[in-house]
């Protein structure tokens, strides 16, 4: 299953089970609370890189993997209100799926300690009809959860080939922080715009015939927002 980091109690969605359930979509989004960065798909390099830092990490099999930086800080974000709304213009997919995810088996799965999922709420939308089949907004969850996890395939394909090609390097950000503190965040990598450069010529027309040579430079505009990042932080 992909990675539940915000997920407290995971359970299968049960057509006999959950068919009286409804859904509120999520608007409080204080669960994000304690994290810095949250993994992204290349598809969204675009509409992130415009104030999101967008680097690379590796995973516990020494796999590349993007992430979108929400933070200069060990822990934590400032990209929600106190009541919990999101302050910033993009949400990456990562945590809008949630409360709900697909296993790799392709089973929907949802977060059972969400509270707006359930039967007991006269508001919501209803996951199942009244044949027992999945609701039109079950099915647009699940085509979303789907375009998810082909989206996120097809980012594992990129960071391998990038990987492979040896285009990326360490990046280590050091910043000082409001309270005159320095913080140094390690672990990072970024592409390599000068091994880009010199790719030959037959490579760098599979990277553009892929579409992935746009999110090489969607990645390498990102690394501006830091600058954005740092500011807004300081301000919140």
């Amino acid at each position: 299953m992909a990675e539940l980091l915000f997920y407290k109690k995971p359970v299968a969605l049960n057509r006999e089970e959950h068919k009286n359930f409804k859904f509120l979509p999520v608007k409080d989004f204080s669960f994000t609370n304690g994290i810095n960065s949250v993994p992204l798909t290349g598809i969204e390099f675009f509409e992130a890189s415009r104030e999101l830092p967008v680097l690379f990490s590796k995973d516990g099999q020494d796999n590349f993997f993007p992430l979108a930086l929400l933070s200069l800080m060990n822990n934590g974000h400032k990209l929600i209100s106190d009541e919990g709304e999101w302050q910033g213009s993009y949400v990456p997919a990562f945590i809008r799926r949630y409360p709900f995810a697909l296993t790799e088996e392709g089973t929907v799965c949802f977060d059972s300690e969400y509270a707006q999922i359930n039967a007991d709420q006269e508001e919501g939308k209803p996951l199942f009809n009244e044949e027992g089949e999945n609701s039109e907004s079950l099915a647009n969850i699940v085509n979303f959860l789907q375009q998810f996890d082909q989206s996120t395939k097809a980012t594992a394909e990129f960071t391998k080939k990038l990987a492979e090609l040896d285009l990326f390097k360490p990046f280590t950000i050091q910043i000082m922080t409001p309270e005159k503190k320095p913080l140094r965040m390690e672990g990072l990598y970024v592409i390599d715009e000068a091994k880009v450069a010199k790719l030959d010529d037959e490579i760098v027309l599979s990277l553009f015939k892929t579409g992935q040579l746009a999110w090489v430079y969607a990645h390498l505009h990102s690394l501006g927002a830091l600058r954005h990042l740092s500011k807004k932080q300081q301000e919140a």
